[in-house]
Formats: structure tokens, C-alpha cells, sequence
């Protein structure tokens, strides 16, 4: 999958992604009284193009637990499809977490970044113009992102994470 086309599913409206999106209804799991397990108010979407799969169940509302999930399909999608890096990336300053539309291809850039360099911090700070501790420092700002992050870099440099 090319940049334009990653980017295109990033930027869609709710109704484009799920339309590429198989939609399954199920009943919830976990707190909310007796309504989550009388409903089938929890979402499991699969984006068919990629074969990304997320789910939803935190609200008893199933069209907010489906807002949720487009959500989080979206912030999969930039995490996991990677394409060429943008020459003209500025990662600072990171967008703030409530600013979707600037964040999650913002996310998308930074992990085709990373991937590039096999997920060198110091080699990725240096392409990008900034120091370690400041990738690292927007890197933190987003926990999902830290959190891939550190799933994906190399066991070399994934020692005990302490601070956490």
C-alpha cells in the first residue's frame, strides 16, 4: 500500500472507512449492568483493504462504541501500514492528542520513520532534525505510540523499560 493510499483511508469520514470496513455487532463483556449483556451494543470492525481488525465495547451506546472503534482502526492503520517516509516531515511540534485531524498522520509519518530506520531512536531523531530525548518526549506525549513503539523496536535496545 503506497503513502497516498494509507493516507487517503486516514482522511476518510466515518461513512468511507466503513464501508471498507466488515461491521459485527456483538453483546459486550465486562461492567454495565444488566443492559451490556441484554445488547449487542459492542462493535468489531475489519478493515478489508489492510485486514486490520479492532473492537469497541467500552460505552453501552453502540453507535459511540462504533465511533470509538473508527477510532481506533484509524490509529492501527497508521501504526501498521507503512510507506515511504515524507521528506518534508516536521515532527516537532507534535499535534495535541484531542487534534485527530493533524495526529493521526502525523503518527503515520513518525512510524514510517521509524521503520525505515528499524526503530533507532538516535538515527530517527537525527533525520528528523532533533534530539533523542525530544523524539522520545512526543513519542510519550501519545501512549499508543510509545506503547507500538516499544513493542516493535529491536530486542537489542528493549531492555527493561523502567519508567513506564
Amino acid at each position: 500500500m503506497t503513502a497516498t493510499e494509507r493516507n487517503a483511508w486516514l482522511a476518510a469520514d466515518d461513512d468511507a472507512l466503513l464501508r471498507a470496513c466488515d461491521f459485527i455487532m456483538q453483546k459486550g463483556t465486562g461492567n454495565g449492568g444488566q443492559k451490556i449483556n441484554k445488547t449487542s451494543s459492542a462493535v468489531r470492525l475489519k478493515h478489508r483493504p489492510t485486514g486490520i481488525a479492532v473492537s469497541a465495547n467500552e460505552e453501552r451506546s453502540q453507535s459511540r462504541n462504533r465511533h470509538i472503534a473508527l477510532r481506533k482502526l484509524r490509529y492501527e492503520i497508521a501504526m501498521n501500514i507503512h510507506a515511504e517516509p515524507d521528506a518534508g516531515f516536521a515532527l516537532l511540534p507534535s499535534p495535541s492528542p484531542s487534534n485527530h485531524a493533524r495526529l493521526i498522520p502525523w503518527i503515520a509519518e513518525l512510524f514510517d520513520r521509524l521503520n525505515e530506520t528499524d526503530y533507532d531512536l538516535s538515527e530517527t531523531a537525527e533525520q528528523c532534525g532533533v534530539s533523542v530525548s525530544q523524539l522520545e518526549r512526543a513519542m510519550r506525549k501519545h501512549p499508543a505510540v510509545w506503547r507500538r513503539y516499544c513493542e516493535l523496536r529491536p530486542a537489542k535496545e528493549a531492555g527493561p523499560d523502567l519508567r513506564s
